[in-house]
């Protein structure tokens, strides 16, 4: 009679017949970790492989050892390399996040490799997806179309998307235009650096790190066709939870035998954090808009024409344009942002604001000159011609600075929101300039103009805010969009900002309109000009503060696209 087996044993098939002894279910997990793992597999591969007669000398054919994982010769015309990443081999290991970091000598927290977490199904049939990723070498690179210094480049026989580290300014620009999250800044070096394809290794006919560390060989080099990566783009065939690709059409092939579920998500989709806030560009969008408000307005509604305006809307322009280079982590290469002009926004916003300081100099300086009685019907029309000059390269510049985050691809940095939000900045903190500067005029106060003014700025402040709040409206969306990642944020961890945000525009509008309401009901409506000042000043820096809020959260509060990522801890 067969002996009972207790709980947590298993029966011994290998007992003689009639026998059956007990063997407990650690020891068969013990054995099982003795046999040997995928690791020492691919090593042992190796080390049989390093024993073969191959790339000993001139003519050696190394694709031997990788013919598995690279190809054998270089692409044709219109192919290019790509990596190829088989999902169903992908255990989510990150060999070869640690194989890149370690043979590129990256910095800590620096990955150009990463690992997330694909899951959904059903609670009867749970899925999840382990995904590698990496640069994808895309056949329009995004990030190559916003460099302002031309620091990167497409091979044109391999398709690598390489970065240029010595021509790299660090204006870190690429990395709001790629949607993977590709390029990572180095603070230590103050450039930009990201994945080639281990192209030197590929050169000599070695495998990639990451392609080369992988124990179940998820991850090779394939020749892809160009034409079907944008046909596939088109189909949005690309990865499920990751950006559109339709934006650079990407070339990194993923492929499954299994049927993903319809469902699948990244782990880390529900999570928004804030994002990076970038004062120096805060300062800079705040007081170039500001500059160039206050020259249009003060042209449009004061008649400009006085040494306060002009030397408001100098000193503001040259303080913004100042302040954008802390940006750079690279300052004194500063020069080579004019380069791609002919593609990159953010180098027609460099010369347009460059062009615009040159102007606003020269018509400063009309400004003075006619002040001290060295006026004439010639410098008058000088004067007048620079002053218009300054304020249409002024608003192209606006225009150039919108576009910089509208290509960007981020819903909430689209041009319509972005161009409102800049123009209206503009309005908002260039008006109160403009009062001033009548006030001042050489014509005394014109009760009429400052009145006009005072109801433009109350105006102008109650649509800013009016936009800003707009935003909200996403908290009502049932689908977690990028939008209401947003709103959440801006009422969650950022809600803090939005309060002072909000408390310093409205301010900046009470104060002026209380002005405005208490004399314009007088019988005989009349502006004291210390009265006037005092209230318009508060008024704006009340104004000021509240767009400095507000342009912290233009950066900290939008969702950047990504790859999907591992969950939150």
């Amino acid at each position: 009679m067969a002996s009972q087996l207790f709980p947590g044993t298993i029966e011994d098939d290998a007992a003689p017949s009639g026998l059956h002894s007990p063997r407990w279910l650690v020891d068969e997990l013990l054995r099982e970790q003795q046999r040997i793992t995928p690791v020492e597999e691919f090593a042992a591969w190796h080390e049989a492989a390093a024993d073969l007669p191959i790339a000993r000398g001139p003519g050696a054919d190394p694709s031997r050892r990788y013919r598995d994982l690279i190809p054998v010769g270089l692409p044709g015309d219109g192919e290019q390399f790509a990596f190829e990443v088989d999902l169903d081999a992908c255990s989510g290991c990150k060999a070869c996040v640690t194989a890149c970091h370690n043979l590129n000598d990256l910095e800590v927290g620096e990955t150009w490799r990463a690992v997330g977490l694909l899951h959904g199904g059903s609670a009867q049939a749970p899925a999840i997806q382990h995904v590698t990723t990496a640069c994808h070498h895309c056949v329009d690179p995004a990030c190559l179309k916003g460099c302002p210094v031309d620091a990167y480049d497409k091979d044109p026989i391999t398709g690598i998307v390489r970065h240029l580290d010595d021509q790299c300014i660090g204006c870190q620009y690429c990395t709001f235009m790629c949607p993977y999250d590709v390029p990572k800044y180095s603070r230590r070096l103050g450039i930009v650096r990201k994945c080639d394809m281990c192209r030197t290794r590929l050169a000599v006919g070695e495998a990639p790190a990451c392609v080369q560390s992988c124990p179940n060989a998820a991850i090779r080099i394939a020749i892809v066709n160009r034409q079907e990566a944008v046909e596939s783009a088109e189909a949005n065939a690309f990865l499920p939870g990751a950006p559109e690709p339709g934006c650079t059409l990407p070339t990194t092939i993923y492929k499954t035998h299994r049927p993903l579920p319809r469902n699948m998500l990244p782990a880390d989709y529900f999570a928004a954090a804030p994002q990076h806030a970038h004062w120096p560009l805060i300062l800079m969008l705040v007081l170039t808009q500001m500059s160039v408000g206050a020259l249009v307005t003060g042209l449009s509604f004061a008649g400009g024409g006085n040494v306060f305006h002009a030397a408001a809307t100098l000193a503001t322009g040259l303080l913004g344009i100042t302040a954008s280079t802390l940006h750079l982590g690279r300052p004194r290469y500063a020069f080579r942002a004019i380069i791609a002009w002919r593609r990159s926004w953010l180098s027609r916003e460099i010369i347009a604001f460059g062009l615009y300081a040159v102007l606003a100099i020269a018509y400063a300086a009309a400004v003075v000159c006619s002040d001290a009685d060295v006026d004439t019907a010639t410098g008058t029309a000088t004067r007048s011609a620079l002053a218009i000059a300054a304020a249409a390269v002024g608003l192209y510049g606006v225009f150039c600075s919108s576009m910089i985050y509208a290509v960007t691809q981020r819903p909430f940095w689209r041009f319509p929101r972005t161009a409102a939000k800049f123009f209206l900045s503009a309005a908002v903190l260039g008006l109160p300039i403009a009062l001033v500067g009548a006030l001042f005029g050489p014509n005394g106060v014109d009760t009429s103009r400052a009145f006009s003014l005072l109801a433009a700025i109350v105006a102008a402040g109650a649509t800013k805010l009016a936009l800003d709040a707009s935003i909200l409206i996403s908290l009502r969306s049932r689908s977690n969009t990028s939008l209401r990642r947003t709103a959440l944020l801006l009422t969650g961890e950022l809600s803090r900002w939005s309060k002072h945000r909000f408390a310093w525009g409205a301010a900046g509008i009470v104060l002026p309109g209380l002005v405005y309401l208490v004399h314009s009901q007088s019988p005989t409506p009349a502006l004291a000009t210390s009265q006037v000042v005092a209230s318009v000043a508060a008024g704006w820096l009340a104004a000021f503060i509240g767009e400095l809020c507000e342009r912290y959260l233009f950066f900290a509060a939008v969702v950047a696209p990504k790859m999907p990522g591992a969950p939150s801890a």
